[in-house]
């Protein structure tokens, strides 16, 4: 990997930092568009990220940049719409590919928010009911019905009995790793606020970031509204408000999708050109190979 550093063509600043929610507990995380050399883009070679986790720093190669953003990936539209003074590096071929982003957006934004949105809600509202009713003991088969067989084990008297211990022991596993592995400051923001504010924090980012898309066709990734939303973390709202503010705002994204201007699916073919474009000029650049 000696050459992801030359290959690199645009390297932003992302996450909490970006988004202007970050605290003195965040991290800072990176995020870049490379081109691969030739081997990778005419050989056998296959090549679509490079990770360093002491850095926190994925680079992207340009095509699976390219794929997930025409699918409207928050996370990578994020890239694309850093604040300018968040962009750490940017070349020619980097300025053209921010240069096109208008390209990308499409109607698709309402799906991928929302679904953004609902796994921080699922992963809250599970973290919610261990916090509050946690499983008591581990689920026993016999208590589902089950009786010894003569070659050894447990025998469920019906397939339905069977999936309900097997659903309470998944839920039991997935309990004690949660225990186990819980992240320390999601877990004090839980204990003092009743809930993980600092999903409530994203998944709220989400839906406004989604509407004022689907309304303006912008991506907003420097947050107007980051004060609110660091207020929220701090546990600005109750539970149940959240969840009727969260009922709200996913009525209010539906309402912009259902007026949006954009179009249903991203320009593919622009998009298309502009990438073999920009890998046909890094091919004919020694700086590439």
């Amino acid at each position: 990997m000696e050459w992801i550093e030359r290959a690199t063509v645009l390297k932003v600043v992302w996450g909490s930092h970006a988004f202007g929610t970050a605290d003195a507990e965040s991290d800072t995380d990176i995020r870049g568009v490379c081109i691969p050399p030739p081997r990778f883009l005419l050989g056998l070679g296959n090549f679509e990220q490079y990770e360093d986790r002491a850095t926190d720093t994925v680079i992207y190669s340009l095509t699976k940049f390219t794929r997930l953003a025409l699918a409207n990936n928050p996370n990578i539209l994020d890239i694309l719409w850093a604040d300018d003074e968040d962009v750490l590096y940017m070349d020619a071929y980097g300025a053209q590919l921010r240069a096109a982003r208008d390209l990308f957006l499409s109607r698709q934004a309402a799906y991928t928010y929302a679904s953004y949105a609902a796994s921080q809600i699922q992963r809250m509202e599970t973290h919610y009911r261990w916090l509050h009713n946690p499983p008591d003991h581990q689920p026993r088969p016999a208590e589902f019905g089950a009786l010894p067989h003569p070659d050894g084990g447990m025998r469920f008297p019906n397939t339905h009995k069977e999936r309900a211990y097997q659903s309470a022991h998944k839920h039991w596993q997935n309990y004690q790793k949660w225990r186990e592995n819980r992240n320390p400051e999601r877990g004090a923001l839980e204990e003092i606020h009743g809930y993980d504010t600092k999903h409530a924090l994203h998944l709220l980012r989400l839906y406004q970031m989604g509407i004022e898309i689907l309304r303006e066709g912008v991506v907003r990734v420097r947050r107007p509204d980051a004060a609110w939303l660091r207020s929220v973390k701090a546990g600005r709202y109750t539970y149940p408000e959240l969840r009727e503010l969260v009922k709200s705002l996913q009525a209010e994204l539906d309402a912009a999708e259902s007026t949006t201007s954009l179009p249903e699916r991203p320009d593919e073919a622009a998009i298309n050109a502009l990438l073999v474009d920009l890998h046909w000029q890094a091919l004919q650049s020694e700086r590439f190979w």
